[in-house]
């Protein structure tokens, strides 16, 4: 289960810096008025990434 939960960690850290990448693209092609929408995904990947962070930080401190 461990290996599983850094995979986990991992791939939301990189669904968020993908989404924030095509976020900021969108806002330099759209303007910030319509561009500005599109960072509604990489905050919550971002908020996943540092809940299942703290999670997999608790779970290794408990000896789990």
């Amino acid at each position: 289960m461990n290996n599983l939960s850094k995979v986990i960690v991992n791939a939301w850290l990189i669904i968020a810096i993908g989404t924030l990448v095509y976020a900021l693209v969108m806002i330099y092609l759209e303007g910030w008025d319509k561009g500005a929408s599109n960072l509604f995904i990489p905050f919550i990947a971002t908020s996943w990434y540092l809940f299942r962070r703290g999670m997999y930080k608790r779970m290794t401190k408990n000896g789990q």
